[in-house]
C-alpha cells in the first residue's frame, strides 16, 4: 500500500510540473539569457600566459653532480619568492608602467623539478605577455647577485595569449539554465501548495475524505442548442 502511495505522489508531482511547464521554461530561458548577456558584456575577460625558467648552481668546467641538482631543488621555493618580491616587480612596473597593475602573478614548480613556471593573468593579453617576459628577464639578471647561482636559463618565453581563460561563457550559461530551471520548479510547487481551490473530484475526495459518488455537469443554453 505504501508503495502505491509513493507512486501516486510521484505522478501528482509530475502532473504539477507538467501543468506549470510554461512557467518553468520561461524562468529557465530568462536566467539563461541574463547569464549569457552579463557574462558577454559585463564580465572582464582575463588572459593568461606563462614562461619557464631553470636555475642551477653549476660551474662550466665541472660536470653536473647529484648534489648540484639537490641544492637547486632545495632552493626552488626561495627562487619562487624572489620572482614575486618587490625588488623584481618594482623594476617590472617601472619599465612597463602597466595600466591596471601587474595583474595576478604566481611562481611554481612541479614536484622534484628544477623548472620554475611564472604565470601571469591580466585583462590585457599584450600586457600579460610583456609582464611575463620582462619579469623573467629581470629575474635572470638579478638573481645571480642575490643568490649564489651561476646559470639562469629561460626555457620557454611567454606567448601572446589569443583567447581568455575566463569567463567561461558556456559554463555560465549552463549554470544560469540550471538555476532558472530549479527556481521555476520551486515556484511551481510553491504555487500549487498555496492554491487551495477545488478543481477536480479528486480534490473533493481529499478535502472531505469521502468518495465521490457522482459528478454534475454544468450546462449552458449553447449546450442545449
Amino acid at each position: 500500500m505504501e508503495e502505491r502511495e509513493e507512486t501516486i505522489d510521484l505522478q501528482e508531482l509530475l502532473q504539477i510540473l507538467k501543468k506549470r511547464l510554461l512557467l518553468i521554461f520561461i524562468l529557465a530561458l530568462t536566467a539563461t539569457i541574463i547569464s549569457g548577456v552579463y557574462t558577454h558584456f559585463f564580465v572582464t575577460p582575463i588572459y593568461q600566459t606563462s614562461t619557464q625558467m631553470i636555475i642551477s648552481n653549476l660551474d662550466d668546467d665541472n660536470p653536473i653532480t647529484t648534489s648540484d641538482i639537490h641544492l637547486s631543488l632545495q632552493l626552488i621555493n626561495t627562487f619562487n619568492d624572489i620572482i614575486l618580491s618587490p625588488r623584481i616587480l618594482d623594476q617590472v612596473t617601472e619599465e612597463l608602467n602597466p595600466a591596471g597593475g601587474l595583474g595576478n602573478m604566481s611562481a611554481s614548480n612541479a614536484s622534484s623539478s628544477q623548472v620554475i613556471v611564472l604565470t601571469v593573468q591580466h585583462e590585457d593579453p599584450l600586457m600579460a605577455y610583456s609582464i611575463a617576459n620582462t619579469t623573467a628577464e629581470i629575474f635572470s639578471d638579478e638573481v645571480t647577485g642575490i643568490m649564489n647561482v651561476d646559470t639562469v636559463s629561460i626555457l620557454a618565453p611567454a606567448r601572446l595569449p589569443t583567447s581568455p581563460i575566463s569567463p567561461n561563457l558556456t559554463l555560465n550559461i549552463a549554470i544560469g539554465l540550471a538555476i532558472g530551471a530549479m527556481f521555476g520548479i520551486f515556484l511551481a510547487l510553491l504555487l500549487e501548495f498555496l492554491d487551495k481551490t477545488v478543481k477536480t473530484e479528486k480534490d473533493v475526495e481529499k478535502l472531505i475524505n469521502l468518495p465521490v459518488l457522482g459528478v454534475i455537469t454544468l450546462t449552458t443554453a449553447e449546450d442545449f442548442k
